[in-house]
């Protein structure tokens, strides 16, 4: 098992932009046909110290929330609207709250930070241009989004410094908590390896598979010819997130890619160049470079992130305790009309004990 850090809580209020496919944007009325949602897109939910919270805001960020929640098989219940949004509203007041805090002390390499991720997230979706277009389907401008990338920066760092200065994590507490939960470290056969894409849609028409199939036997000719497969990956593959590394996919475990991928690489000899693969994304080519046998990873090598993973799990509750006491300093306004009162429900009469 790899532990991943927490992220600092209140930064999520940005809609997972390229984590939305298309279909889920085109399940939502268009912006042009729903003149009632522009009309109240700039309505005032909640202002703090001066301030605004808008609706637009605070309907994006419900709106990735709910996205989320359905990706991992929680659909939101019917008639929850309206808490949900309470809820997020308060998520996004203790956001605002913190960021306000944030801005006294900004540190120096925000912006530089700020670049890495937007080149990061660039290369992810495949160039520059496609990531305009992803954020434009969304209605985002990139200035937006590079401001909200900023902006959770300077929460994230916030929360840590607050965090930081209170939570200490000894030794003894990190070493117990890898001996008490020993499941939690054990890590299945790896294959390590790297791929060359040439997307081809199962629906293709014979002729257009027959012309993608070409070009993965002619990727394929120049590896077996000598050249260097991350040579030929960076230049030809599809896949923007390896091609750029060469085609590097890192390590993964079995059943962790589609079957026809995972078959190959788990029954593939070391510095093995694959015939072609087809897959529902295309055509591969496969190279696996290296194995790592199932083990149980030493403390040493999870030992730092533990620790973070400990300081942070402790921080949560630090950091809402935090924001509240943020709250009570701030002039804070929520304008979002109030939930209705819970119905009163009749207790049964209390039942005394016979003496």
């Amino acid at each position: 098992m790899r532990i991943h850090v927490v992220a600092a809580v209140f930064i999520a209020a940005l809609a997972p932009v390229f984590q939305t496919s298309a279909a889920d944007q085109s399940k939502a009325p268009a912006a042009s046909t729903n003149k009632a949602a522009a009309a109240t897109s700039s309505e005032v939910v909640a202002r703090v110290n001066g301030t605004d919270i808008t609706r637009k805001e605070l309907a994006n960020a419900v709106q990735a929330l709910t996205t989320q929640l359905a990706r991992r098989g929680r659909p939101m219940p019917p008639g929850q609207t309206m808490s949900l949004e309470h809820d997020v509203l308060d998520q996004l007041i203790g956001r605002e709250l913190l960021l306000e805090e944030g801005k006294k002390h900004v540190a120096a390499d925000v912006d530089k930070k700020v670049q890495e991720q937007v080149d990061q997230m660039k290369a992810e979706v495949g160039g520059d241009e496609k990531f305009k277009a992803t954020l434009a389907e969304t209605g985002i401008t990139p200035e937006e989004y590079i401001r909200q990338i900023r902006e959770n920066l300077i929460i994230r760092d916030t929360v840590q410094t607050a965090v930081d200065k209170v939570i200490k994590i000894a030794p003894e507490e990190v070493r117990g908590f890898y001996d008490k939960n020993p499941s939690q470290f054990k890590q299945p056969e790896m294959a390590c390896g790297s791929h060359i894409l040439i997307r081809c849609a199962p629906d293709a028409t014979d002729e257009v598979k027959k012309q993608k199939r070409a070009q993965i036997e002619a990727a394929r000719a120049l590896v077996k010819g000598g050249e260097k497969f991350a040579d030929v990956a960076m230049k030809v593959s599809e896949d923007p997130g390896s091609a750029p590394k060469g085609g590097d996919l890192g390590c993964f475990a079995h059943g962790q890619m589609v079957p026809e991928f995972d078959s190959a690489a788990f029954s593939m000899k070391t510095n093995e160049v694959s015939d072609v693969i087809t897959t529902q994304y295309g055509y591969h080519i496969l190279l696996i470079t290296s194995r790592k046998p199932a083990q149980t990873i030493p403390f040493e090598q999870v030992k730092e992130e533990l620790t973070q993973y400990l300081k942070q799990r402790k921080g949560s509750e630090l950091a809402r305790s935090y924001v509240a006491d943020l709250r009570k300093v701030a002039k804070v306004d929520v304008l979002l009309p109030a939930l209705p009162a819970a119905p009163m429900v009749n207790a049964p009469p209390m039942q005394v004990p016979a003496k």
